[in-house]
């Protein structure tokens, strides 16, 4: 792997709950290279969304980042004053949500949120009609002249996530955070924007995290995984490696529970018994020690940590060789 782009390091956020800071994301840490396609998986509460809303500084006010270092291309994001993120935040990285009908504003014309974009970071008004223009051709919208001009209920919710990732490539960034941006969208309109993403990706040299609960697009897409549990990573490593050989069983189970293309007589989809953890009820030992299969008294009682080769960490007190 090249040099880190993204280097996260002992990352915490908490919430403020009753005279209380409840930990969201506990300490963690990881890598991006430029170029490099990470997927950050999970089930939903597990802290992936709330880990890269930390880093790039666009946390609510009720949450905060209490700990921890996130240097981009060197330079620290978590500066305190936030004048580090604003000034690289939409020029060098950016964030994609999951629905686009909420990030558009409804009011502006399509044209003019591109433009901003631009016009935010020292361009001018003509620069960033002009690079909106541009950007979505890019993107693959049709008659991008007409399209300047409309507004987001006017475009279909295809185009709307290709507007909004218009918005976020409009100046050339290095960094893109795509935070399950095909959910509300149907599956032939999924492909088309993974393949749009990828295909920029290419093109750009673009460094992209994709935070998803869809494996199979996991398998396709991505080089490194990410697996996070109760705020936490419990397993990092290369693709092919989790889905050959997991070591945490969780990650296991994620595996296990994908849709193949069995019939009703091979019997029902593997499910993960249980439900993760509330954050304010933190557990002594591993957090997935009361779903897991493979739990021994130790899991109960000592939190494992995140520990392996540099290619291959995982954070469970059994080895894989003795899994039931």
């Amino acid at each position: 792997m090249s040099e880190p782009l993204l280097e996260v390091s002992g990352l915490t956020t908490e919430v403020a709950q009753r005279r209380r800071s409840v930990p969201l994301v506990k300490d963690i840490s990881f890598e991006v290279a430029g170029g490099e396609t990470v997927a950050m998986v999970g089930e939903s509460g597990s802290g992936k969304s709330v880990t890269m809303l930390s880093v790039m500084g666009l946390l609510p006010p009720a949450i905060s980042v209490t700990a921890g270092s996130a240097r981009f291309d060197g330079a620290e994001l978590l500066d305190g004053d936030g004048a580090a993120l604003r000034t690289r935040r939409g020029r060098e990285l950016a964030m994609v949500y999951q629905s686009p009908l909420n990030s558009l504003n409804p009011m502006m014309r399509i044209g003019d949120q591109i433009a901003e974009a631009v016009t935010a970071h020292g361009g001018t008004r003509q620069e960033g009609l002009t690079r909106a223009r541009e950007a979505l051709g890019e993107v693959g919208i049709p008659r991008p002249d007409r399209a300047m001009g409309m507004y987001p209920h006017q475009l279909s919710g295809g185009m709307r996530q290709r507007v909004v990732i218009a918005i976020a490539l409009v100046n050339d960034i290095r960094l893109l955070i795509a935070d399950e941006p095909t959910t509300a969208l149907d599956v032939t309109i999924q492909q088309q924007i993974v393949a749009l993403v990828a295909r920029l990706q290419r093109e750009r040299d673009l460094a992209v995290i994709w935070i998803t609960h869809d494996l199979g697009l996991v398998a396709r897409i991505a080089e490194r995984v990410l697996v996070m549990y109760a705020g936490r990573i419990v397993e990092q490593t290369d693709v092919h490696t989790l889905f050959r050989a997991p070591r945490h069983p969780y990650s296991a189970s994620l595996v296990a529970s994908i849709p193949t293309g069995m019939t009703a007589a091979d019997g029902p989809l593997a499910q993960i018994p249980g439900v993760p953890p509330e954050p304010a009820d933190p557990l002594p030992g591993c957090a997935f020690a009361p779903r897991c299969p493979q739990v021994v008294p130790r899991c109960r009682e000592e939190r494992p940590l995140l520990t392996g080769t540099a290619t291959h960490l995982a954070a469970c007190h059994v080895p894989r060789e003795e899994w039931s």
